[in-house]
């Protein structure tokens, strides 16, 4: 299966210090290509390759992508990225367990570390100060860890969550091509 493991960066042109999709715009997007079994990164000005890209892929996943990246990159978009066939991690731990973990608990619980290599109050930053090799960096760790975390749910079809300090698991819907159904879609979390 041809996919796309991908995450986004983002900044607010006005300086707005509050999460809002409609005013955020992509400093970098990080992709893994499976086809080409690489890892690359787009700057703003070259989010129309990616997206050309994400057509070619029989699956797009991400964690959070259809309540956060999507609407970011609906932007630079001329068709409606909610078609393409998305596998969204959280919207699909969320329709299993009732709650929306941060990638970063999912990767403790399940990979034995953490995945913030700077804080949200140190990276929002990278963008205004150019410092494009630490914003790429933090973007392409998270890719990484999410296309860990996505073979995992590819071959075992479930993952550990912790729950007020105890360990569970839940059982996922299994990725194959095409659009995926979830539940209900995710509400923005941070």
């Amino acid at each position: 299966m041809n996919y796309i493991t991908f995450d986004i960066e983002t900044y607010s042109p006005s300086k707005l210090d509050k999460i809002d999709t409609n005013e955020f715009r992509c400093s970098v997007c990080g992709a893994y290509f499976s086809w080409l079994d690489e890892y690359i990164a787009f700057l703003e000005d070259d989010i129309s390759v990616f997206l050309e890209m994400t057509k070619e892929a029989e699956l797009i996943v991400g964690y959070n992508h259809i309540g956060f990246d999507l609407p970011v990159l609906q932007k630079y978009s001329s068709w409606n990225l909610l078609d393409l066939p998305n596998y969204d991690i959280m919207a699909q731990i969320h329709s299993q367990a009732g709650f929306r973990p941060r990638l970063n608990d999912i990767c403790k619980a399940n990979l034995n570390q953490d995945i913030k290599t700077d804080s949200y109050e140190v990276y929002k930053h990278y963008y205004w100060d150019k410092k494009w090799f630490e914003l790429i960096d933090y973007c392409m760790n998270d890719v990484r860890l999410t296309e860990k975390v996505f073979q995992i749910i590819t071959k075992e079809g479930k993952l550990k969550y912790f729950d007020l300090h105890q360990s569970k698991e839940v059982i996922l819907q299994k990725p194959k091509p095409g659009k995926v159904e979830i539940e209900s879609a995710p509400d923005l979390i941070f």
